[in-house]
C-alpha cells in the first residue's frame, strides 16, 4: 500500500512554523530550523532557535530549542544557553546544560561558573547534567573533588554516572595517566560504592576497581554476573563479562554459560555473543567448537561474526581457516578477517 510522506518544510514554512500557535508544531519546526541553520541561513535559524529557546511559553519547545542549537554547533549562542542554564525552568535548565557541554570549551569562565552552580543544586536531574558537561570541561584539579563528591551524592543517578566518570578518565585501558594522589583517593571512594544500595552503581564501581587489583570488587563482578536477572544497565555487563575474560575470571562461568546458551537469566541473551567470546578466553571447550563451527557456515554473516569472535577470543586453532578466507570476500568481510589475524599475531608469546 502507498504511505503519503510530507516533503521536507522549506525555509519559509519552517520559520513560518515556528511560531504557529500549537506547540506541537514550533516542536517539529525546531528540527528542521537545525537542518536549514547547515546551509546558507544558518544566522536566521540560530537566531529563531534562541528566540525559541528564550520565549517560548512551552517548556518542551524550549527544551528543543536548546538541543537545537547543540545539533547546530551553535557556538555564537552559548550567551543565550548560559542565560537559559541559570534562569530557566527544571526542564529547560537540563536541556541548556547539555547543550552547553557539547558546545563550550574547557575553561571558559562562564560556563565554568554555570556549571558549578548547578553541581550544587538542590535537583538532582541538574546536577547529573552538570556532572556530564564538567566530564568535557572541567580540568583535572577541578573536576576529582566534584566526582568524590557525586560519588556520595544522594540519588543513585549521580552517583553511576560519576562512577563511570571516574572508569573513563583514570582507570579505562589507554586511559591518559593521571596522579598516583588523585587515582588513590577516587579508588577509596569507589570502593565506598561497593556496598551501595543501587545494584548499578556497585557495578560501575567495581568494575574499575576490579581492574586495578581489588580482589573483593572481582569477586562482586562474578557475583553479579552469575545471579540470577541481569543488570539494569547492559553496557556495565558487557564490561563486566569482558572483564572476567581480561582477568581470566573463571568463577564466572555459570552466569557466561547462561548468557551464552540460555538459562538462568531467560532465553537468548542480547549478549550471548560478549559471552561466548568471554567463555572461548577462558578455555571452555563448548564456546571455542561454536566459533570453530561458525567459521564454516553457509551464512556470510555468520561466519563473519565468528571470524571477529575468532579474535577476540584470540583462538589460535581458527587460523588455518582465517588464513583461507583472506582476501576472499565471498567467504567474509575481509577487514575483519585482517583484523581476527592482526589480534591473533599480538596474542602469540614473544618468541613466537
Amino acid at each position: 500500500m502507498y504511505v503519503w510522506s510530507p516533503l521536507p518544510r522549506s525555509l519559509e514554512a519552517t520559520l513560518r512554523d515556528a511560531h504557529n500557535p500549537k506547540p506541537r508544531v514550533r516542536l517539529s519546526a525546531v528540527g528542521d530550523l537545525v537542518r536549514w541553520a547547515a546551509g546558507e541561513e544558518r544566522e536566521r535559524c540560530i537566531a529563531e532557535l534562541v528566540t525559541l529557546l528564550a520565549r517560548d511559553p512551552d517548556l518542551e519547545v524550549c527544551a528543543a530549542a536548546a538541543l537545537g542549537l547543540a545539533d547546530a554547533g551553535a557556538t555564537e549562542s552559548l550567551g543565550s544557553l548560559i542565560a537559559a542554564a541559570e534562569h530557566g525552568s527544571p526542564r529547560v535548565r537540563q536541556m541548556a546544560l547539555v547543550a552547553l557541554g557539547e558546545l563550550a570549551e574547557p575553561g571558559q569562565p562562564s560556563v565554568s561558573g554555570v556549571l558549578r552552580a548547578s553541581l550544587d543544586s538542590d535537583l538532582p536531574a541538574l546536577r547529573f547534567q552538570a556532572l556530564v558537561a564538567a566530564h568535557r570541561l572541567f580540568e583535572e584539579p577541578a573536576l576529582q573533588p566534584e566526582l568524590e563528591r557525586a560519588l556520595g551524592d544522594v540519588e543513585a543517578k549521580v552517583r553511576y554516572v560519576a562512577c563511570r566518570i571516574v572508569e573513563e578518565r583514570y582507570f579505562a585501558p589507554g586511559a591518559a595517566e593521571k596522579p598516583e594522589a588523585s587515582r588513590a583517593a577516587l579508588l577509596e571512594a569507589l570502593r565506598e560504592r561497593l556496598g551501595d544500595s543501587d545494584p548499578a552503581v556497585a557495578l560501575a564501581a567495581a568494575i574499575p576497581l576490579a581492574r586495578s587489583g581489588s580482589e573483593l570488587a572481582r569477586d562482586y563482578v562474578v557475583t553479579a554476573l552469575n545471579r540470577a536477572q541481569g543488570s539494569a544497565q547492559q553496557e556495565d555487563e558487557q564490561a563486566a563479562i569482558e572483564l572476567c575474560a581480561e582477568l581470566q575470571l573463571n568463577a564466572a562461568r555459570p552466569g557466561l554459560r547462561a548468557r551464552a546458551w540460555g538459562g538462568f537469566i531467560g532465553g537468548a541473551s542480547p549478549l550471548a555473543f560478549q559471552a561466548r567470546v568471554a567463555l572461548a578466553r577462558l578455555g571452555d571447550a563448548r564456546a571455542r567448537g561454536h566459533i570453530l563451527r561458525g567459521l564454516s557456515s553457509w551464512s556470510r554473516d555468520t561466519r563473519t561474526r565468528a571470524v571477529a569472535a575468532a579474535g577476540q577470543a584470540r583462538l589460535e586453532a581458527a587460523r588455518p581457516r582465517l588464513l583461507e578466507m583472506r582476501g576472499d570476500d565471498t567467504r567474509a568481510d575481509p577487514e575483519s578477517v585482517n583484523e581476527a589475524l592482526r589480534a591473533l599475531d599480538l596474542a602469540l608469546p614473544p618468541s613466537s
